[in-house]
């Protein structure tokens, strides 16, 4: 199916005395209204080149395809979706479509396994590698409970043999530390997925540089942080430290809107990409060389490179150079038009590790579809004898609000984020210990429609403080 239109202008013809004058300018609007304006998608993206994965989509196509089983908001289809998501379900028993607002899920699927087609964009692999979608949150959902992890993932253990799945990939996270039962239980359907040979990989969150989240940090599992495109060092809101195990592309990637095709630069950021770029990357291992354990499969792309994702070395390094030459010998010659800011990366410089140079900033959505950023909260203390009562109104639908806790010095006590809010008004009792209090809104999906921060401090004898008002 073709997504795209063509589109015939008839012209008036004008009288004999004008027909001379408006000649030229007849031809002129017959040949702009036959022009098509949507840009084709780019044939080598930003993060192919900072990946060093610009020949796989390139590449002769394996024996047989590898899946990732891709746990998320479900996929829609579409020109780039249609013939590589081979299987789409949902744990709700409805159907496997999208319900996120940004499209989370099919921005993923396009990401891992678009085709050149000339629509939309290329995906990391798309000639080695398929999707299985299942999907887990609910419609009217923003958050991912810990049971639907496991469930999820004992899902694609079901269909893993009809549809040959190689990796799982959870593009998603929960700050909040599981209970005894929840850890079990996702701790068990991640082992089993081991021991049926699937890798499992996850996203280490968008909290600014917090600590890797859950499912991430689970044993077993590979996580992945987000490493901008242009400078190799970490995004801004990559999650790091104890327990990262790699890095890749996540933010200044080169992307299109799931809807129209048309190209836009940074649809989506996070490592939520990352995470999907490192688990196709891992598929496409496993698919030309599908006798790899998922340890090995594992190490070859973590230890190419320090940590950092380098799939042409990860794959020299599993004996498959000349897969890397093939695609490398089909790569499209750069033009006038191709990737107008060549990547500055240097994949031998940097690893997970290594001190990171200055974060440059993303380069803005594309106008064609603007991106709408949460306002800073409206938000008021008020002391009572419980302790301190935080209110919060005026939050949009779709947000969730984010609420850190500072007690003295401006050390973090605690962080408690409030996960489904009914209505536009909530208020949130917490310690009289804590001396500020920090807020903003959020989207699950797309860290750049997060507000800025509003902070509030709680004087010892003022009763009440109101933040600005915007």
């Amino acid at each position: 199916m073709s997504l795209q239109t063509s589109r015939t202008t008839r012209l008036q013809t004008p009288s004999l005395p004008l027909r001379q004058g408006w000649c030229l300018l007849a031809i002129l609007i017959a040949l702009f209204a036959c022009v098509d304006t949507t840009r084709a998608e780019v044939p080598i993206t930003m993060q192919a080149i900072a990946d060093e994965g610009a020949f796989l989509p390139y590449a002769p196509p394996p024996a047989e395809p590898a899946s990732v089983c891709l746990i998320d908001t479900g996929v829609n289809l579409n020109a780039d979706t249609e013939s590589a998501v081979i299987y789409r379900t949902a744990i709700d028993g409805g159907t496997g479509n999208d319900v996120s607002p940004t499209m989370h899920g099919t921005v993923l699927a396009m990401m891992a396994i678009a085709p050149l087609n000339g629509w939309g964009m290329v995906g990391t692999a798309p000639t080695a590698t398929r999707i299985v979608s299942v999907r887990i949150l609910e419609q009217g959902q923003d958050t991912f409970p810990f049971s639907s992890y496991a469930t999820g993932i004992s899902t694609c253990l079901e269909l893993r043999k009809q549809y040959n799945i190689k990796v799982i990939n959870l593009s998603l996270g929960n700050p909040d530390t599981p209970s005894n039962q929840d850890y079990a239980m996702v701790e068990a359907a991640i082992q089993e997925a081991l021991n049926y040979g699937v890798a499992v990989v996850s996203a280490a969150g968008n909290d600014d540089g917090g600590a890797v989240e859950y499912p991430a940090a689970y044993p077993g599992v590979l996580s992945v942080g987000a490493t901008n495109t242009q400078t190799g060092a970490f995004c801004s809101f990559s999650n790091r430290g104890a327990g990262l195990r790699t890095v890749a592309p996540g933010c200044h990637l080169d992307g299109a809107n799931p809807e129209t095709g048309l190209e836009n630069r940074n649809y989506l950021q996070g490592t939520s990409d990352a995470s999907d770029i490192e688990a196709d990357a891992l598929a496409a291992l496993d698919a030309y060389k599908p006798e790899l354990t998922p340890q090995t499969a594992e190490a070859y792309l973590s230890e190419a490179d320090k940590g950092t994702l380098d799939i042409a070395q990860a794959f020299r390094d599993a004996g498959l150079a000349v897969i890397v030459a093939a695609g490398e010998a089909d790569e499209p010659r750069p033009g006038p038009e191709s990737n107008p800011e060549p990547s500055t990366h240097n994949p031998t410089s940097s690893g997970i590790t290594s001190p990171q140079a200055p974060l440059q900033g993303a380069l803005p959505p594309s106008p064609m579809t603007p991106i709408t950023v949460f306002q800073r909260p409206r938000a008021r203390l008020r002391l009572t004898e419980g302790g301190i009562v935080l209110n919060v109104t005026g939050r949009p639908r779709e947000a969730r609000t984010e609420a850190r806790y500072y007690g003295h010095r401006h050390s973090m006590r605690g962080v408690h984020t409030l996960r489904v809010l009914n209505g536009t008004f909530s208020s949130l009792r917490v310690p009289r210990s804590v001396t500020q209090i920090k807020i903003r809104y959020t989207d699950p999906y797309d860290v750049q429609r997060d507000s800025s921060w509003t902070t509030l401090s709680v004087p010892p004898e003022q009763t009440t403080r109101e933040a600005p008002r915007l």
